[in-house]
């Protein structure tokens, strides 16, 4: 982003309050700010520095990350904003998301609205550079924080999709997985099993209305490029060749009929494992696979002494996928609702979006 705007695009915090970029230094005290501010909200910890991590490498790092402080504040750290701007290679489109925190401490100085002022210019002019007419902002809130869920009503965002968290404790030994004849389970092979495990999430996701498939490399590289990454963890659905079931198309189905992308560490609790994935291609749902991986990563999970396990499922579109994780024992944990707000570019480029970032200490 061009940082030669005009002292005038430059939004002025409020007095006393000074303002600069995140570095990696910064990583432990920021998570100690959301600590305290879900803490304050819902009663829980939501975010811990491993999440926060995975969280900012995603993001590239931490230059994108601004973090507002005041001399009477210790640490000195009372308010944080995240801002991601990304063009989908695959669809050309401009996704924008903001997340901001305020110390409980720190309330009524006027900082969320200040934050959420720069983040508005800030996607305005995403957007302007990108050639677009208009720009969707999004952010999150957790169920339970009403007072951020007003301030964002307030100021023209609307909810447009639920996430649910579900989790299942798993202090006593979970059930054994039952597979249908034919059927059974093991780990995946780095550079062996890609592109059977390729084709069946394409074949088990084709049908989901948000679903964009990828290439093989990209798919590739989007999966294995997360921190907790452990093959031992993914776990594969494989028929007996024997058995074969055809398609629509009379083509025999492929040998992996389901899967299970698991990984050692769940956001908020690292004690507590995470299914990213769980699928079933078409042509075997219906016959008890899917439960049997949920029962297969829950013992894969109990077996490296974690002590609970969760999933996060988008309520809209995977409704069966919610029955089955409830008949499976699990129960909703959390909510968080997704937000937008349609935002008009900049009409020039001297228009005041953005303000330059100041530079990394």
């Amino acid at each position: 982003m061009p940082d030669d705007l005009p002292p005038s695009a430059l939004p002025t915090p409020p007095d006393g309050f000074s303002l600069r970029r995140a570095t990696w230094d910064d990583l432990f005290t920021v998570a100690g700010l959301y600590a305290a501010c879900s803490l304050a909200r819902v009663g829980a910890v939501t975010t811990r520095p491993g999440d926060l991590r995975v969280r900012w490498l995603e993001l590239g790092g931490p230059q994108d990350v601004l973090l507002v402080e005041h001399p009477d504040a210790s640490p000195a750290l009372v308010a944080a904003l995240e801002f991601q701007a990304d063009v989908d290679p695959w669809t050309d489109e401009l996704d924008l998301h903001v997340e901001g925190k305020v110390h409980p401490a720190w309330e009524g100085h006027g900082l969320a609205t200040y934050l959420l002022d720069h983040a508005e210019r800030r996607a305005r002019r995403e957007a302007w550079l990108a050639g677009r007419a208009t720009a969707v902002l999004r952010t999150t809130v957790v169920d339970g924080d009403e007072r951020a869920r007003s301030f964002f009503a307030h100021r023209g965002f609307v909810p447009v999709r639920h996430l649910l968290q579900l989790r299942l404790d798993l202090h006593a030994s979970p059930p054994q997985a039952v597979w249908p004849a034919g059927v059974g389970c093991r780990t995946f092979v780095p550079g062996r099993d890609e592109e059977a495990l390729w084709s069946a999430h394409l074949a088990a996701f084709a049908d989901n209305p948000e679903f964009l498939p990828l290439e093989l490399h990209d798919w590739v590289e989007f999966h294995t490029r997360d921190p907790g990454f452990d093959p031992s963890l993914v776990l594969l659905a494989e028929a007996d060749p024997g058995i074969g079931v055809s398609d629509a198309d009379g083509l025999d189905a492929p040998t992996v009929v389901g899967f299970a992308w698991c990984r050692a560490g769940a956001e908020g609790a690292a004690e507590e494992g995470w299914i990213r994935d769980l699928a079933v291609v078409p042509a075997w749902q219906g016959r008890g696979i899917g439960m049997a991986l949920l029962r297969a990563a829950f013992g894969a999970f109990r077996t490296r002494g974690l002590t609970g396990v969760r999933l996060e499922v988008d309520d809209v579109t995977m409704d069966g996928a919610v029955g089955l994780y409830r008949r499976a024992g699990m129960r909703i944990a959390r909510r968080t609702d997704v937000l937008e707000q349609l935002l008009v570019t900049a009409a020039s480029i001297d228009d005041p979006g953005p303000p330059p970032l100041p530079p990394a200490a």
